[in-house]
């Protein structure tokens, strides 16, 4: 099978099941959108584009076909994955350390250990990011994040 038609089949599926969990928290009304009026929206646009990749599938000359075996040649995993394992590590300590820190602590490992930059510049991007996060939610947005050990 070839890598479009796969893959677009793929994301109709998850297009699908979005619009699915969509019906079921409610679509509401446009002018009173209930709380599935945006994953409906957002899934029927994954299905509009899955069905247009797999249509241009038909359409497309032989040359530009690749097999799917060929989509996972070269790749290193462990980037990914170290991603993967940091954002588990965010969502499992950030009530207990709270926000300010586990945000900081969690975009240093990742600039300095993912993108291995300098720690100069490691440190000024996890400073940055923290606090600009931090003021947006807290200040402006006045949402509630976990404050931690440390109280901030």
């Amino acid at each position: 099978m070839k890598a479009d038609r796969a893959s677009s089949m793929v994301w109709m599926a998850v297009g699908l099941l979005s619009i699915y969990g969509s019906f079921q928290l409610g679509l509401g009304t446009l002018g009173e959108p209930g709380s599935g009026f945006l994953s409906f929206l957002a899934g029927s646009f994954i299905c509009l584009m899955a069905l247009i990749v797999f249509i241009q599938s038909f359409l497309q000359g032989k040359g530009f076909q690749v097999k799917i075996s060929t989509l996972w040649k070269g790749i290193r995993w462990y980037r990914s994955a170290l991603v993967g394992l940091l954002l588990l590590v965010y969502i499992l300590v950030l009530e207990w350390i709270g926000f300010l820190l586990t945000t900081f602590l969690i975009v240093l490992a990742m600039v300095k250990g993912v993108e291995r930059l300098s720690w100069g510049k490691a440190l000024l991007i996890s400073i940055s990011a923290s606090a600009v996060c931090y003021l947006v939610f807290d200040k402006l947005l006045k949402a509630a994040l976990p404050r931690g050990l440390l109280g901030f």
